[in-house]
């Protein structure tokens, strides 16, 4: 396993929201959820075990710590404060971000990969979720101080099909952005070295901008062109987690618009209100 792994679920209705993450580290291994209610500051509950605890192949919907499982069918947790179970239906939809060769070369680029699908049914302490829509990941990477990344996930739209995410991370000096999109009932992976130097380009990413931070990107995906606004409240990003000198903070209460400046869909605009995960590590 590299020094590094990570898997992780998040959920939200707009309402409510939470994020699951399990974590391997050189140091220990961490069963961490982070709680999130409008109108209140998101809440976070950790729990520390030894290192080597946490079972899991990187890559694979599959990990499990001292009483936390997770895996393609839900999530289970029993831990104090930390009291979840979750039945999952994923559709079978699921994104490789990085090229492999990347990842291999690169110790600071994580091995991004996401599963795609509803939140069947869910209790997360105390908080109800029916068919919400949601996102399963896992990461891995040799070198998480020196890593820098930016992701927006915007699993629903308010109308239509539409899904988006979108990661980045720092390389040479440059954003390596790739995406995946779901749109009229097809799949766009862009996700090669061409697609992140020509058909994925980063904006801002993490601008304050009057209380709020502010990622923009655009896509060319064929046949159409996409540009993507997401903004959150600084107050509803959690701190957590801190490497030397960076930062993790994410949000389950960011806006995402997507507008459609060419293709059949042109001049429309689809909006994600306070249902996406946008997250900067910097």
């Amino acid at each position: 396993m590299p020094p590094y792994s990570f898997w992780y679920i998040f959920a939200t209705n707009g309402e409510d929201g939470f994020l699951l993450d399990l974590v391997s580290r050189p140091e220990e291994s961490v069963a961490r959820l982070a709680v999130y209610h409008q109108g209140s500051p998101p809440r976070i509950v950790r729990h520390g075990f030894p290192p080597g605890s946490l079972s899991g192949v990187p890559g694979e919907l599959k990990a499990a710590l001292n009483g936390v499982e997770l895996d393609a069918a839900g999530c289970r947790s029993a831990l104090e404060n930390m009291s979840i179970d979750a039945r999952f239906g994923l559709n079978g939809r699921s994104m490789r971000f990085v090229p492999a060769w990347v990842s291999w070369w690169f110790d600071n680029v994580p091995d991004f990969r996401s599963h795609y699908g509803t939140l069947e049914r869910a209790n997360c302490e105390g908080a109800t979720y029916a068919k919400a829509p949601m996102v399963c990941s896992t990461y891995s990477l040799g070198d998480l101080a020196s890593a820098r990344w930016v992701l927006i996930s915007a699993p629903r739209f308010d109308s239509g099909d539409l899904a988006i995410e979108i990661s980045a991370a720092r390389l040479l000096g440059r954003w390596m952005p790739t995406a995946w999109m779901f749109f009229g009932g097809r799949e766009y992976k862009l996700n090669s070295g061409l697609d992140s130097l020509f058909r994925v380009r980063i904006g801002s990413a993490g601008v304050m901008e009057d209380g709020q931070l502010v990622f923009t990107a655009s896509l060319r995906a064929p046949g159409m062109r996409v540009d993507v606004e997401a903004r959150g409240a600084v107050e509803q990003f959690a701190r957590l987690e801190s490497e030397r000198q960076t930062e993790i903070h994410t949000t389950l209460f960011g806006t995402c618009r997507a507008s459609f400046k060419s293709g059949p869909p042109a001049g429309r605009t689809f909006t994600a209100e306070r249902t996406c995960l946008l997250e900067l590590k910097n």
